[in-house]
């Protein structure tokens, strides 16, 4: 399906640089900072002034439609025309208005933003099990599944740190992430508000085509109420964040039948709902001593890893497999388990390239030519 038009010019960087004075016990210095920049982003739809959101420049498209489904007015990307930036007139420095030509008339769009904002606002004088209530009668439930191995929650803080480049130089940003079964970030955002990092990674997600699946919404901050929400209107079934959630939030994924998992840190989490979607791959028994005689020197790994392996055409002895880390161990099993097998072998070899320095050892099948 086509997504809209999009024109804009040229927008604010997303960090500035600023003085500031360095103090310390009994000394103050001039110095420089860096800092998160946040503006303002006017949104019009079919030429109505909608709403001015505070948010970091960057992936404002993304935020654009992410806003839009999350408030109930978009269910897909080609349900917009277009997206034009253009800059303020009181503020001709910086292109802070867009304008968003929808294929829906203007009465039925302000219909569908009172309805939505009457039921989803917490805020409104409903009580929570109201709230609840009111937001399933529009959103069913999710559908079981998929099963995750709990080892790639514990990898998915640093896997979003690494796309954070802007939080790396502000220290001043939260971030959100989409992530598949297997761990692999698909997508990651930065923004001021935690609310707009979510709604950019949505809006991605809708202009892809096909649309990818991502079970797995992943934030750097808290897990509230709306970022549940937001997460059961675009159907993804499995929530995380690196601390705690709400009582509301806990409700709400319990009765649509989401997972919610918070405190990811430390390779620990707390598993508040939907527990049956994380279950851990076969892993070999502890106590056994693959060097003992009689033993299967490849009991160190799970048959589901070796079967991958066979099919890549790789090996890796006991040595290799003790220098991973234990992190790296689980996200092999889950990648032997539900990824394809370029990811696994692409994951592999730069796992065990960096521990040990070398790459691993291809395997010679009988009836090949000698290496």
């Amino acid at each position: 399906m086509p997504g809209p038009t999009i024109a804009r010019e040229t927008p604010s960087e997303p960090a500035l640089a600023t003085d500031v004075w360095r103090l310390a016990i009994g000394a103050a210095m001039a110095a420089t900072d860096t800092v998160a920049v946040e503006e303002p982003l006017e949104i019009h739809l079919n030429g109505w002034r909608w709403l001015v959101t505070m948010r970091t420049p960057g992936a404002d498209a993304d935020l654009v439609l992410g806003m839009l489904a999350s408030e109930g007015v978009i269910a897909r990307a080609d349900e917009v025309d277009s997206i034009v930036f253009r800059r303020h007139p009181e503020e001709p420095d910086v292109a802070n208005v867009v304008d968003v030509q929808l294929a829906h008339p203007l009465p039925e769009l302000r219909e569908r933003l009172a309805r939505h904002a009457a039921v989803t606002s917490t805020s409104c004088g409903l009580c929570g099990a109201a709230s609840v209530e009111a937001i399933l009668k529009q959103r069913p439930p999710v559908a079981p599944g998929p099963l995750v191995d709990p080892g790639v929650i514990a990898t998915l803080p640093a896997a979003l740190a690494t796309a954070q480049p802007t939080f790396r130089a502000t220290g001043g940003l939260h971030a959100a992430g989409l992530f598949d079964a297997g761990g692999m970030l698909l997508a990651a955002r930065e923004d001021v508000g935690r609310h707009n990092a979510v709604d950019k990674v949505i809006g991605w997600r809708l202009r892809e085509t096909p649309s990818p699946p991502t079970p797995i919404l992943f934030v750097s901050g808290r897990a509230s109420f709306e970022i549940v929400q937001k997460a059961l209107g675009a159907a993804i079934p499995i929530v995380a964040a690196v601390s705690a959630p709400s009582s509301l939030a806990v409700t709400l994924a319990r009765d649509a039948g989401m997972t919610l998992v918070g405190f990811v840190r430390d390779e620990t989490s707390n598993v508040y709902t939907g527990r049956e979607r994380l279950t851990a791959a076969p892993r070999p028994p502890a106590d056994r001593d693959p060097e003992a005689p009689g033993t299967d020197p490849l009991d160190f790994m799970s048959r589901t890893v070796r079967a991958a392996l066979d099919e890549i055409g790789y090996k890796i002895s006991l040595a290799d497999w003790r220098a991973l880390g234990r992190s790296e161990r689980r996200r092999l099993e889950t990648l032997a388990a539900h990824a394809v097998r370029d990811d696994f072998a692409a994951y592999l070899i730069d796992r065990v390239k960096h521990r040990t320095g070398r790459p691993p050892r291809p395997l010679v099948r009988s009836g090949d030519p000698a290496p």
